[in-house]
């Protein structure tokens, strides 16, 4: 059976996807403008055409259509509405799985009414539409899509990262406190409100505190200028890129995991953390608010207000003495509703179920 994805293939969300396919044994192909990050699909690169975001996929859709006739794929899954998922509609092969990533369904329908018919259009073609939250399905739900024709799994986090931590005291009780962010670089996801905050957390908790970064991002420089000028850039270390064998390693070091995305469905980010046994401290929205109940199993603070992520983070070092039994609810939620392999088994069922019918 043969499987053509149409996905960004520098994303590593995509290389996991593609690679559970493989490795359940199909046949799968695939095709991308950007550069690899090393799947294990036979892979088609597309020189892009032109440098403007939006119109170098369009040029690119008389060779996705010659790529669909060689291969004569059983199924196209595409990836992301505005781009990969628009060049799965105008191919027309039948069956289309268009699976959504948070921004092309949260924000990008918003912007214009262009942008709007265009994702409305796209998800008219698809015979599936995967999602993987709550909040993203509802978005669905709006532009029309029917309900049984979503599939809602998280991507969710692999079984070994469930790992126990020794029990190591409060945080009040600790020397040093490692932060850490796992976001990209980008405005979505807004780390000048953590490096806003950092100088109030440094001074009123007393504490040799660290504040680790990863990934890469646009806004790198601006973000490392901010640090300087508020004087704390001995105490953040931008890692850039790390591989999953660092992140495995950072995340069982680190005590507190921050996220100050201003738009989220779930975050895999998050997930790991709660997976990993980090205190999490992230932005009230609908997409965190599906895993995080306040002061339960993590905590909220608001989308940019940087006052109130560190008056809430120098009140959790003070005060918050539950740290185990919150590790605990955390993992029995991962094992609940996140472990990546059930919830890719999930998928794969619903693929093979469209086929049937197909």
């Amino acid at each position: 059976m043969k499987f053509l994805f149409l996905s960004d293939a520098s994303s590593f969300h995509t290389k996991r996807w593609v690679n559970y396919f493989v490795d359940k044994g199909y046949e799968c192909y695939l095709a991308s403008l950007e550069k690899s990050q090393g799947t294990r699909a036979s892979e088609i690169f597309i020189s892009p055409k032109t440098e403007f975001s939006f119109l170098k996929y369009l040029f690119s859709l008389s060779e996705i259509k010659n790529l669909i006739q060689n291969i004569n794929p059983d199924l196209v899954n595409a990836h992301f509405v505005p781009n990969y998922g628009l060049l799965g509609a105008l191919s027309k092969k039948k069956p289309l799985v268009v699976s959504t990533w948070g921004s092309d369904i949260l924000i990008s329908p918003k912007k214009s009414p262009f942008h709007r018919l265009r994702a409305k259009y796209v998800l008219s073609k698809a015979d599936l539409v995967t999602c993987d939250g709550i909040n993203l399905s509802k978005g669905l739900l709006e532009l029309g899509v029917p309900e049984e024709k979503i599939v809602l799994a998280p991507m969710g986090v692999e079984r070994r990262l469930l790992k126990e931590r020794s029990s190591n005291g409060q945080l009040k009780d600790k020397e040093e406190i490692i932060f850490l962010s796992t976001r990209s670089l980008e405005p979505v996801y807004d780390l000048k409100t953590l490096i806003e905050a950092m100088p109030l957390i440094i001074e009123k908790t007393n504490k040799k505190a660290k504040f680790w970064i990863t990934g890469l991002g646009s806004q790198e420089q601006e973000l490392r200028k901010l640090a300087s000028k508020l004087e704390v850039e001995k105490n953040v270390e931008f890692k850039g890129y790390v591989t999953r064998e660092e992140l495995e390693k950072i995340l069982q070091k680190a005590e507190i995991y921050i996220s100050t995305s201003l738009s989220d469905s779930t975050s895999v980010s998050l997930l790991e953390a709660m997976a990993s046994g980090l205190l999490p401290v992230v932005t009230d929205i609908p997409g965190n608010r599906e895993w995080i109940e306040d002061g339960k199993n993590g905590f909220l603070f608001p989308p940019g207000n940087y006052q109130a992520l560190a008056e809430k983070i120098i009140w959790i070092i003070n005060n918050f003495k539950e740290i185990e039994k919150l590790r605990a609810e955390n993992q029995k939620l991962i094992r609940e509703k996140a472990l990546w392999e059930e919830n890719m088994a999930f998928v794969e069922h619903r693929f093979l179920e469209l086929l049937r019918r197909a």
